[in-house]
């Protein structure tokens, strides 16, 4: 009795600590002002789980901002549906000195729906504050309550989510029942000095005095290098549904059976017409390329991200009637479709975009999205459901090389996604260019890019009007004045899954008249001018988060008028960060061969090496910007 009834005093404490605390900015160490635009003065977050089907999330937090940069850490944004409910949010607002300059009650917040447009869930809203403020330093002081029958889903401890921001306290505790088995994964404490309290029943951690990270380029995600705590338990609730699972396999075989299982029943009019469609072939493949090609045409994606629009998808018949779905509803959809002509496939969670990696220690809902994958004889097929305008089979850019949950009614599996290699992320491009006595330019160029180079460049260039194509290249080519453009053409080769650009232009002044010089810069397509910003002291590594390969073979025609006087030599740079190598090669006496290839490798690296990476990169800009010489 008296250890649970210290450990009721320690958790509760917590929220009871703002009533006596002192809101003044004044009392704020100098360690902690410096490179802060705002402090935590205190977070405490404290999780209840009471029963299987039942848990309550308090969160305390005060935060004294110093400037404009740092009104956004002050932004009050949470979400609350049909099994989430918000109870006791306020917040109030205080001077530089502590006193009240506002009161802010739950009908201050702006009430809103999770997303806008067409959606197929309605339940998911959001809560949100933003303070406009009178004058600098002010704090802030947030707190709320929630309630979820969700235990499934616990939130993580991520301290610090921003830069220019320290920390003077935060808490982290979770109670829980004894005949619950609590999960707890911690990351990055090596570098920290973090209070860990453990008993049957109860967990906390604390840290203090922390201070503001400055924000340096290449920086990894700061949940990369900051402390950070996830929780998981082996019975919970997600969805109205009770489950147990001690591991991966076993959450992943109640996922499937209970969100599921009875989700992919079709209408008879669309099997028997997806059987016609694949009846030419019994090839495994053919067959997915087709039902693929079919949802790309049929379907289009919505935006609702696992976490707000719910764990179970959308009935298969129901995307098929109304013709869109979120990223689980189309992958659902397209998973019914391979089922009726004989594919297996099996639903997938993953993190989309930055890559990340879900937690292996934890076997619990997580992920912000939805693939499909599709094992067929000794391949590996994943694919993206979501998009019409992706190649069968490729996920470069969004989902690639990281580890997903499979699930499956045998049970979950955690499977890394599709590597792309250096030399699959090729960018080639081939161009010619004529240059007249005067400097002017006239030119065409031919440019294809395969993996994550071609996901970039179908996200970004693809179905552009004229103007928009224009104004793309002329960016693209910004080394180049006065361009004038005779086409603008970009292809989206699905097949072949490479993306063509051609384009043909001309502009004047292109060589740079000097006295009886003309200069002629080498790199008129590619130029790799940009040398990261110099940091001194750096202190945080540093991330290359994308490697990819660079070809360029470029015909340059001189005037025959001029006389040559220089020509660059050939050079080659080998790094760890990569290699790089430029080389003129004589075709006759007025035109050259202009080779170059760039080859980057995403890796992570120490602070040290940062200043070998700027000096890499300077040299590929100074190469890059060679100019032949020619005399008048």
């Amino acid at each position: 009795m008296k250890k649970i009834a210290t450990l009721t005093f320690l958790f509760f404490n917590f929220f009871s600590y703002a009533q006596d605390f002192d809101f003044s900015s004044l009392s704020i160490p100098e360690n902690l002002k410096e490179d802060a635009n705002s402090v935590i003065r205190f977070e405490n977050l404290a999780i209840e789980i009471k029963s299987q089907r039942e848990m309550t999330i308090s969160y305390q937090t005060a935060i004294t901002v110093y400037n404009e940069l740092g009104n956004e850490h002050a932004n009050f944004i949470i979400q609350y549906d049909k099994r989430r409910t918000i109870n006791n949010v306020k917040a109030t607002v205080y001077d530089s000195k502590g006193a009240i300059v506002k009161k802010i009650k739950k009908g201050d917040f702006r009430d809103y729906s999770a997303y806008d447009g067409i959606s197929l869930f309605n339940d998911s809203r959001l809560i949100h504050y933003k303070y406009t403020p009178i004058a600098y330093p002010f704090t802030i002081y947030y707190e709320y309550e929630i309630n979820t029958s969700n235990t499934a889903f616990i939130p993580s401890w991520i301290l610090n989510g921003s830069y220019s921001q320290s920390v003077k306290s935060a808490k982290f505790s979770v109670k829980y029942p004894s005949y619950i088995t609590l999960f707890k994964s911690e990351e990055n404490f090596k570098d920290f000095e973090i209070t860990k309290t453990e008993e049957l029943g109860f967990l906390s951690y604390e840290i203090k005095d922390l201070p503001a990270l400055k924000w340096e380029p290449y920086t990894p995600a700061l949940f990369e290098f900051l402390p950070t705590v996830k929780i998981g338990i082996d019975k919970f609730n997600l969805e109205g549904v009770d489950g147990e699972a001690l591991n991966w396999k076993e959450f992943g075989k109640w996922y499937y059976d209970n969100l599921i299982q009875n989700t992919l029943e079709l209408p008879e009019a669309t099997k028997l017409k997806i059987k016609s469609l694949t009846a030419s072939t019994s090839d495994p493949v053919e067959k997915a390329k087709i039902v693929y090609k079919y949802v790309q045409d049929k379907v289009r994606y919505i935006s609702v991200q696992v976490g707000i629009g719910g764990y179970k998808p959308m009935l298969a018949s129901d995307v098929d009637k109304l013709g869109y779905g979120d990223c689980k509803a189309l992958t659902n959809y397209t998973s019914a479709l391979l089922k009726e002509v004989g594919v297996a496939s099996y639903h997938t969670l993953i993190y989309g975009g930055e890559k990340r990696n879900l937690n292996q220690n934890i076997a619990s809902p997580q992920g912000n999205h939805m693939i499909l994958y599709v094992p067929i004889a000794n391949q590996d097929i994943w694919l993206e459901c979501t998009s019409q305008k992706d190649p069968f089979a490729e996920i470069a850019g969004f989902t690639d090389d990281r580890d997903a949950l499979v699930l499956s009614p045998d049970g979950g599996l955690i499977k890394h996604t599709k590597l792309y290699k250096t030399e699959d992320n090729l960018q080639y491009t081939k161009g010619n260019i004529t240059i007249d006595g005067e400097g002017n330019i006239n030119a065409d160029v031919y440019i294809e890019s395969t993996g994550t180079q071609y996901s970039d460049n179908l996200l970004n260039n693809d179905g552009k009007s004229q103007k928009e194509l224009d104004m793309i290249f002329k960016k693209y080519l910004s080394n180049i004045n006065n361009i004038k453009f005779s086409k603008t053409e970009v292809l989206n080769n699905k097949e072949a899954f490479r993306f063509e650009e051609n384009l043909a232009f001309t502009a004047t002044n292109y060589g740079i008249l000097s006295g009886t010089q003309l200069l002629i810069p080498i790199n008129a397509f590619n130029n790799g001018s940009t040398v990261p910003p110099r940091v001194r002291n750096r202190k945080l590594p540093f991330e290359i988060s994308k490697n990819f390969l660079d070809i360029d073979e470029v015909k340059i025609s001189l005037p025959k008028q001029l006389k040559i006087e220089y020509v660059p030599e050939k050079v080659e740079l080998n790094t760890k960060f990569g290699t790089y190598s430029i080389e003129m090669i004589k075709i006759d006496d007025y035109s050259y061969l202009f080779k170059r290839k760039l080859k980057i490798e995403a890796g992570n690296y120490q602070k040290e090496d940062y200043e070998s990476f700027r000096d890499f990169r300077k040299e590929i800009a100074k190469h890059d910007n060679s100019k032949i010489i020619l005399i008048k």
